[in-house]
């Protein structure tokens, strides 16, 4: 089980989501007739383990929590709820790259491939491709920009001051009373 009460260990998975981003490949390959089928199937991969950590870490958390309620302080609860707060960034790369292999997935059927060469896909393809691995991009540098917020946050703690004011949470805004016409 990781530290999660310790910078280090945010720094380290941020690092690791910056190197998947960094094999984050480019719709542009497709014009050369590249295949890059490999690259998204790593990139689900790592980003899976990503999410599978973070579900384990909340499972062993919330059961140690239920076995000895003091096992866990308010550090390793904050921890937590940090790298669960990095799901949902993931999920979206995840549900984006999923576009990608089902294009992917229709060049394969639809575009005729000869024997030494690969025939590129069209613009208006690549076009779709590139937007769904840029937003994949953006996702994965929101989660790792997080998990970096949240390790400067424990390398910085609040001053005394700011630890004496109790804090509270605060309620949702309320959502705006539609009236519709019949």
């Amino acid at each position: 089980m990781p530290d999660i009460s310790h910078p280090v260990y945010f720094l380290r998975l941020a690092r690791s989501v910056d190197r998947t981003l960094n094999d984050l490949p480019e719709a542009e390959h497709l014009r050369r007739g590249d295949d890059i089928s490999p690259a998204v199937e790593s990139m689900v991969v790592d980003i899976a383990h990503y999410l599978i950590e973070t579900s384990e870490e909340l499972t062993t958390s919330n059961r140690h929590e239920a076995e000895i309620p003091s096992a866990h302080g308010h550090a390793e609860r904050s921890g937590t709820a940090a790298l669960t707060r990095c799901a949902v960034p993931l999920g979206t790369a995840l549900a984006h790259l999923s576009q990608v292999i089902e294009r992917l997935g229709f060049l394969h059927e639809n575009i005729r491939h000869s024997s030494t060469q690969r025939t590129p896909a069209p613009d208006n393809v690549r076009r779709v491709l590139q937007e769904h691995l840029d937003h994949t991009g953006n996702a994965l540098r929101t989660a790792a920009q997080h998990l970096r917020d949240h390790a400067a946050q424990l390398s910085h703690p609040p001053s005394r001051g700011a630890m004496t004011a109790p804090s509270r949470p605060t309620a949702p805004a309320a959502a705006p009373h539609v009236t519709r016409g019949r």
